[in-house]
């Protein structure tokens, strides 16, 4: 069952949702899987909670990310959310127990949780809009392997301005070229699937959501490409924002030049590829520091 918080408890005692909605009958979806470069050793420590090896690697890297998160101070408190959809299924996702700090996640303390609400493994409960949000964005969008939201704050701060378009006018920028989809109305807390849903249709297959008030969300197939698409999307809203602060007009790149960009630097190959050297090279350093323990 999903966590309540004062108004936040949207589930019934079934785990069913409040909305009347069923069960999906969803098909299995393939896991997707990235082969590492040759020259990089990847870290997965031994599977000592008993689930699937696809599903230890995943919990290994949301474990991960985490960590990332909470060091670059991406997250609030213990608010924001962090989820990968069990590999094999679109029904099942991992998330964190509410009222852990992203710095207290590891891979055996997550939960794995349904789309109806309901734990299926592990101890807690998750945080209700976090359950709204993910469970529809990993039904229905088609790059859901990982959702992250987060109110980190140099994107977040674009979602705060009335022209809240991410300009491209750095090179960072246009990684997200035709990619970022916009949600210009707040309608506060998202407390039923037809939010999610509305969200996902907003989004429309777009791995990147800026929603207007609120923060960003990221849809990516991968655990790896999720947090390389979060690190990227902040260091543009950073360079943005402090581009704008002087006040002086943007140079912005031609759209010609933004197309070519994208389509060399975008491929799917590349993405998984580039983003799996990211995460493993945090995974490499973690090991010699306090988060070492974030792969138990």
């Amino acid at each position: 069952m999903v966590a309540d918080s004062q108004t936040q408890g949207v589930l019934s005692q079934n785990g069913s949702a409040a909305n009347g909605s069923s069960q999906h009958g969803l098909a299995k979806a393939d896991p997707v899987k990235v082969e590492p470069p040759s020259h990089v050793t990847e870290y997965y420590p031994p599977n000592t909670l008993g689930c699937s090896e696809d599903e230890w690697r995943a919990r290994v890297d949301l474990a991960a990310i985490h960590r990332l998160c909470h060091n670059y101070v991406w997250n609030e408190g213990i608010q924001n959310h962090l989820t990968a959809a069990v590999p094999g299924r679109r029904d099942q996702f991992l998330i964190i127990a509410f009222g852990l700090l992203w710095s207290q996640v590891t891979a055996s303390n997550l939960l794995t949780v349904d789309s109806e609400g309901k734990v299926v493994r592990g101890e807690g409960k998750p945080e209700a809009t976090a359950f709204w949000i993910h469970s529809r964005l990993h039904l229905k969008h088609p790059l859901a392997g990982c959702v992250a939201h987060t109110h980190q704050p140099w994107a977040t701060a674009l979602c705060c301005i009335q022209d809240m378009e991410l300009p491209m006018c750095h090179q960072t920028n246009l990684r997200f070229y035709d990619d970022i989809a916009y949600e210009k109305q707040y309608k506060g807390l998202i407390l039923d699937g037809y939010e999610g849903d509305r969200l996902a249709k907003i989004m429309d297959g777009k791995r990147t959501l800026l929603h207007a008030n609120h923060g960003i969300i990221v849809c990516t197939e991968t655990v790896a490409e999720a947090f390389d698409y979060l690190y990227y999307l902040e260091k543009a809203g950073e360079i943005t924002v402090k581009a704008m602060s002087t006040g002086r007009p943007l140079q912005l790149i031609p759209k010609h030049v933004c197309e070519q960009f994208h389509s060399k630097m975008e491929p799917p190959h590349l993405v998984k590829e580039f983003a799996k050297l990211h995460l493993e090279a945090h995974k490499r350093q973690f090991l010699k520091t306090r988060d070492a323990d974030f792969c138990f």
